[in-house]
């Protein structure tokens, strides 16, 4: 069974970043990684979905709830937002996902 949501774009909060490690002179002027935060209990999702969600033991939340992905694959913006916020939506519907009862 699997619990049905839908991710609101507007919920996501993004900032650029400076991406770490190699990659020549230009990483040193351009802030090409992204940060996404989604406040888990401040969203829209379906409240046993929150609920699962907030017991995972994942090390990208924090204490109040807050899922905070870090993409810098990519050298530009829009390609680690988007992966950043299919991270997100991989990590929502693994969570999503209940399991069949025995």
């Amino acid at each position: 069974m699997r619990i049905a949501f839908k991710l609101l774009e507007a919920e996501v909060e993004f900032s650029a970043v400076r991406a770490q490690g190699a990659g020549g002179q230009n990483v040193n002027k351009v802030s090409s990684a992204m940060h996404l935060r989604f406040d888990v209990p401040a969203s829209s999702l379906p409240d046993a979905l929150k609920a699962r969600v907030l017991a995972l033991a994942d090390s990208r939340i924090t204490g109040d709830g807050v899922i905070i992905i870090k993409a810098q694959q990519h050298r530009s913006q829009e390609q680690n937002r988007a992966a950043a916020l299919a991270r997100l939506q991989e990590l929502l519907e693994a969570a999503a996902l209940v399991p069949r009862v025995r």
